[in-house]
């Protein structure tokens, strides 16, 4: 079975799952959700916005570099 396939089928067995628990129980997922996953994805999402300005930065810096003709930064920044 090609990976491909593999992935899309485990996707939608896990959204299957996930729907069919959520409906069954939807009382055991929320505080899961409040104290678990809800911290966890800020978590996330701050760490992600921690290296966005380092990641444009270095580029700028890197390509600027990576000219080697200090004319033709002029023309760029102009």
């Amino acid at each position: 079975m090609k990976q491909t396939k593999a992935i899309l089928i485990a996707l939608f067995l896990g959204l299957v799952v996930g729907l069919t628990l959520n409906l069954a129980a939807p009382s055991i997922f929320e505080p899961l959700n409040q104290y678990a996953f809800n911290p966890l994805g800020q978590l996330f999402i701050r760490l992600i916005k921690m290296l966005v300005v380092p990641v444009v930065f270095i580029s700028i810096v890197l390509g600027a570099a990576g000219l080697g003709d200090p004319k033709q930064l002029g023309r760029i920044v102009v």
